[in-house]
């Protein structure tokens, strides 16, 4: 409680610019929340998960773009399609798709997202400031590291001029290599298993399962089911001690106060992991970049849960770029936090994130 009551009094204090942009069968459905000054050396776009809006994220987007961290960072928050609270409160199914949104259309919401915060940062410094530009960072968090993965493989692959990311930051989750990559290191090299275990499998399963039967019963059904079912699962998930994340990052949740049909609403990125599962299709760009010299990632991940949410060969993969030296890739284990790391320590955070800003590509 007392942090979620500090993060209240920081967002309090900020006044960004909202700038509502077009998103898959809504012209201005998206929320891309600016802060900053066009005049910065970097841009940033951050896009999380579920059950985020831009709310968690602004105290560390705010201390980016502060004069006391030297005006370096012009910074857009984004969220992914529905899950803004105040929006969606307002317009609900009028303004989004009652049935979601595949992690395809919200990569498509990320470019537009992107284009946005170019054209804010270009349009502030039309007055004749000449300054090179700018290096692009994307960070993103949860299901954002889903899709924006595929935006940024689709950004590399399809050359998308200014919004092809320098360099990326991924909080918590992490996808696998590349399919092109044929670097993986061996099972001998490293001195974990390479495979999850079955719990871990177990864990992800469970409650991945009630998030997405409890969406496929609001849109299929009824609202009033769809809480009913995710209630009565999570109960489930609870009781059998599968639940991934501890109480660190729950009480968090719980401080939000989220509307329980608008929480059920945005586990639709569960219901699109489910489906293209059983399609066998949807996740083909859901990886790391191929080229991690050009592309470099900082992946921070929180100790505190019960299950880790990195693909262990990707995990591997980077912790030898950075014992090598091959690229600036890097791999931070943030201890004494969980899922939502950057709010239990965002200073710890905004520091490696700066730190990995400054540091040139190999």
């Amino acid at each position: 409680q007392p942090l979620a009551s500090k993060i209240h009094s920081e967002i309090s204090m900020a006044d960004p610019k909202v700038i509502h942009y077009p998103i898959p069968g809504n012209e201005s459905g998206g929320v891309l929340h600016v802060y900053g000054n066009p005049s910065a050396k970097n841009v940033v776009l951050y896009c999380g998960g579920f059950p985020d809006d831009n709310l968690p994220f602004t105290p560390l987007a705010r201390r980016l773009a502060s004069k006391e961290a030297g005006d370096e960072c012009f910074v857009g928050i984004t969220c992914f399609p529905g899950f803004d609270y105040s929006v969606f409160e307002k317009d609900k199914y009028n303004s989004y798709r009652k049935r979601g949104y595949s992690f395809d259309d919200v990569a498509i919401c990320i470019r537009e997202a992107a284009a946005q915060v170019f054209k804010e940062y270009y349009h502030g410094r039309q007055n004749g400031d000449k300054q090179e530009t700018p290096q692009f960072t994307c960070i993103f968090h949860d299901w954002g590291v889903v899709a924006g993965s595929i935006f940024t493989n689709r950004a590399l692959e399809e050359n998308f001029a200014q919004y092809i990311p320098d360099k990326v930051v991924l909080l918590d989750v992490l996808m696998g290599p590349h399919p092109k990559y044929n670097d993986i290191p061996s099972q001998d090299e490293v001195p974990y298993s390479l495979s999850p275990s079955i719990y871990s499998a177990l864990i992800i399963v469970s409650y991945q399962s009630a998030l997405a039967s409890a969406f496929f019963m609001l849109t299929y059904f009824s609202e009033l089911l769809g809480v009913i079912t995710l209630s009565v699962l999570i109960g489930v998930v609870i009781a059998l001690r599968l639940n991934p994340t501890k109480v660190i990052d729950n009480k968090l949740v719980e401080a939000r106060n989220i509307n329980p049909f608008h929480l059920v609403y945005m586990a639709y990125p569960y219901f699109y992991t489910f489906r293209n599962i059983f399609l066998r299709s949807g996740f083909e760009q859901s990886t790391m970049p191929l080229d991690l010299k050009k592309t470099p990632i900082l992946y921070i991940f929180g100790s505190e849960k019960n299950v880790m949410f990195h693909d262990l060969k990707s995990l591997a993969t980077l912790e030898r770029e950075e014992k090598e030296g091959r690229s600036a890739c890097r791999v931070v284990k943030m201890e004494k936090s969980g899922h939502c790391m950057y709010v239990q320590k965002s200073e710890e955070c905004l520091k490696e994130i700066k730190a990995f800003m400054e540091q040139k590509n190999v």
